[in-house]
């Protein structure tokens, strides 16, 4: 009967040894069929087992008498061979496993056998998963070589081939999910550091702006203090009437101020709009509804002056990139600018409006917006010519956004500033929203005196800074006279408006604007 001895360990490990024939020995003796020398794993017997054929069918009997034969782990004395039954020459000795063809014998493994052989061959190793992975890929090119048809060669080969392939691809994309993970884990990062930055930075601001307004109130309080102790201090003296008037005069002056302050608030502040915008810029040939890469968002004021929802404000509001050296230079190299967001929070109302720009001036730093929709309910601040000509000296009053949320944020509590702070997460259009919601949108009245009027321009000492840009201004008698463009930090903290005039010129009706009633 023909069959084959598949070695799994043993000094054989590997080979594979085909018969033709009725019998056969294995031991240890040089003199068997099969022998194992006595290096072997495990001990092997002289004359071990015998297999032999009898009436048409293969046995295998046990013949050493301290030493078992096993067959599938079991030990035998003798037993009758199925195909693929395993043969163990002692508990801890070589293992086989035969293979049984009736039909003629042909010299050659089936696959399923060269894979079944090559797993259990590199089972039986002693190596580490990594060594027995290596076991298997040398058992397998070992068979493939010796005992494969052609096409068993190129179905193992097509298969192995196929098999690393998809290995690689896992193991590509798998390094390339790693690699994508890394570097989102690494923008994380930094960006919840530029938030922590960005929120120490506005807690910062708006503790600084809270510290700055309480000194204004307190220096007024002070002032106030001051003149009444030295107005009664003088009539204890006996100072002459001219004296006590004077005094009179400055302590009625301050005590007014405050007075129309408040009124000009409470009649116009609710048609002064906070508004909140982002831009960027498109690269050279990119389509025109395209979104810029990256977006600017910037800050300022502006105020209705028509119930249709018509707003005045600043030309560099409406296009930021117009006065703006850097973003000359982006433009200068094809860039194309882009509007992207420009909102308008009016106070009282939670949700924003859209600002659409409806004219800008191209001589000075005025424009025309349109909100849509509509508001109602918001009154409008009059576009009068002012009775009479501004002007160095007298006392102006300007209402805006200036720092703008660090002022809003100020007027706050610090647990509910902090705490609308953290809910942004570095998004200022949100944290806009948010104080929105809250009810907390409301202008901010700056005072001062004119200092110069000059052609095209204002010029005067309220105090404000970033976010004021837009601002009205307002004259002692509450009739608006210019519209706040810019501070110049270098000169004093000077500030300058454009005339109220000048936005004639940009109302789409070109209509004229009515001077306010004389001073009685």
């Amino acid at each position: 009967m023909k069959f084959s001895l598949v070695h799994l360990s043993g000094c054989h490990r590997g080979e594979t040894q085909y018969f033709d024939r009725t019998w056969l020995t294995l031991g240890e003796d040089a003199k068997n069929d099969v022998p194992f020398p006595s290096d072997d794993q495990g001990p092997v017997a002289p004359l071990h087992a015998q297999i032999f054929e009898e009436h048409c069918e293969l046995h295998v009997r046990n013949l050493a008498a301290g030493a078992p034969t096993l067959v599938n782990h079991q030990p035998i004395d003798e037993i009758v061979l199925r195909d693929n039954d395993l043969i163990r020459l002692g508990p801890q000795g070589p293992k086989l496993r035969i293979r049984i063809r009736p039909e003629e014998y042909a010299a050659c493994k089936l696959v399923r056998e060269i894979m079944q052989d090559a797993r259990d061959i590199a089972a039986e190793s002693d190596l580490g998963r990594g060594g027995r992975v290596g076991s298997f890929v040398a058992q397998l090119a070992y068979d493939l070589r010796r005992h494969a048809t052609r096409t068993a060669r190129f179905v193992i080969v097509t298969v192995f081939v196929g098999l690393c392939g998809v290995i690689g691809t896992l193991g590509y994309y798998a390094y390339v999910t790693r690699q994508a993970y890394e570097r989102q884990q690494t923008l994380l990062s930094k960006t919840l550091e530029s938030a922590r930055q960005w929120q120490a930075t506005l807690e910062h601001a708006t503790a600084a702006e809270r510290a700055r307004v309480a000194e204004q109130l307190t220096a007024h309080e002070v002032e106030v203090r001051r003149l009444l102790a030295l107005l009664d201090e003088q009539r204890s003296a006996g100072a002459s009437p001219q004296d006590v008037q004077a005094l009179t005069r400055r302590l009625q002056t301050l005590e007014a101020e405050q007075t129309r302050a408040e009124s000009l608030i409470k009649r116009y502040g609710p048609a002064v709009c906070l508004l909140y915008g982002t831009y960027g810029f498109l690269e050279q040939g990119a389509a025109d509804d395209g979104t810029p890469a990256v977006l600017l968002d910037y800050m300022g004021t502006g105020f209705l002056v028509e119930p249709s929802g018509q707003l005045v404000t600043n030309r560099h509001l409406m296009e930021p990139w117009s006065m703006d050296k850097q973003s000359a230079e982006m433009i200068a190299t094809g860039r194309q600018p882009k509007l992207v967001t420009l909102l308008a929070h009016c106070p009282g109302q939670t949700t924003p409006l859209t600002v659409s720009v409806v004219r800008a001036s191209d001589q000075v730093d005025l424009a025309i917006g349109q909100l849509s929709p509509p508001p109602t309910g918001i009154p409008t601040i009059p576009l009068m010519r002012p009775s009479a000509q501004p002007a160095a000296g007298e006392p102006v009053m300007v209402l805006g956004y200036p720092t703008g949320v660090e002022g809003l944020l100020a007027r706050m509590d610090d647990a509910v500033a902090i705490g609308l702070i953290q809910q942004a997460r570095n998004d200022l259009g949100l944290l806009v929203r948010l104080i929105a919601r809250e009810g907390r949108i409301w202008p901010l009245a700056m005072q001062g005196h004119i200092a110069d009027v000059v052609p095209n321009r204002i010029l005067y000492d309220a105090q404000t800074t970033g976010g004021g840009s837009g601002s009205p201004v307002f004259d002692r008698r509450g009739t608006l006279i210019a519209i706040h463009s810019a501070t110049m930090t270098r000169f004093g903290a000077v500030s300058f408006g454009v005339p109220v005039e000048r936005v004639r010129d940009l109302l789409p009706t070109r209509r004229s604007v009515p001077s306010s009633p004389p001073d009685s």
